[in-house]
């Protein structure tokens, strides 16, 4: 029988992430969310090394590392992707070293990885309900090319991903983030907010059936199914545009 919590944490994370994903697409800083989520990883992984909370450790190293990313504007003259995809890489190597000291390290990547939703309980998903509804709130104040507006843009992706990564783990926060938004994306410009809701949460449902039934990993299930309807909406949506221009 499916576990109802985790049905209902991947369908909360799918009402918010793929909203702050698009306007990632739109600032066309893709990295910035791999990166954030994997340096929340990181505080997860201390957490465990030190036996601490590991939302805490997440959330301080995550609200560091914005501020230091707060610090290069718009403008810089270094490619804000690949300073992003540096720190990504950074930080990945070093939840390794961390984890890699404790018992059990592969069995603790593998959960930062790919989450633990099957261990989600009442707790996580208020904290997830509360975390997404003020990220939401927060990406629709009026974001400059200021060092406070990078940091509430930022700090608004922070706040989404901290508490997302510990229940479905990097790789699917990844894909919420970037995956719907793709799928949507229109002449150059983000598509109906609520399309990319519609694909996130209807691929939730289906890989967490599927993994209940095929006794797959159930992040891994939904992040296939999302590229599949990903594909699938986006091949339908140029069909139709085809057929409206030869009329």
């Amino acid at each position: 029988m499916i576990l109802w919590f985790s049905l209902a944490a991947c369908l909360l994370v799918s009402l918010y992430l793929p909203v702050l994903g698009q306007q990632i697409l739109k600032r066309r800083v893709i990295f910035i969310d791999l990166a954030l989520a994997q340096v929340a990883a990181v505080g997860y992984a201390i957490g465990m090394a030190v036996d601490g909370n590991g939302m805490l450790y997440a959330a301080a190293i995550t609200a560091v590392t914005v501020l230091l990313l707060a610090l290069l504007p718009e403008e810089s003259d270094l490619p804000k992707e690949a300073v992003m995809g540096g720190l990504y890489a950074l930080a990945a190597s070093l939840g390794m070293m961390v984890l890699a000291v404790l018992p059990h390290a592969e069995g603790q990547m593998m959960e930062l990885l790919f989450g633990s939703v099957l261990g989600v309980n009442e707790s996580e998903l208020s904290i997830m309900a509360v975390a997404g509804a003020i990220a939401l709130l927060i990406s629709k104040l009026r974001h400059g090319d200021h060092f406070f507006g990078r940091i509430a843009f930022y700090g608004a992706l922070a706040i989404a991903v901290v508490p997302a990564i510990y229940a479905v783990g990097v790789i699917l926060v990844f894909a919420l983030l970037v995956m719907p938004g793709l799928a949507v994306w229109r002449e150059g410009d983000n598509g109906p907010a609520l399309h990319a809701v519609a694909i996130a949460a209807l691929a939730s449902v289906c890989g967490l059936f599927f993994s209940n039934h095929f006794d797959y990993p159930p992040s891994s299930a939904v992040v296939v199914f999302m590229a599949a309807l990903a594909l699938l909406w986006r091949g339908c949506w140029k069909w139709r545009l085809r057929m409206h221009l030869r009329r």
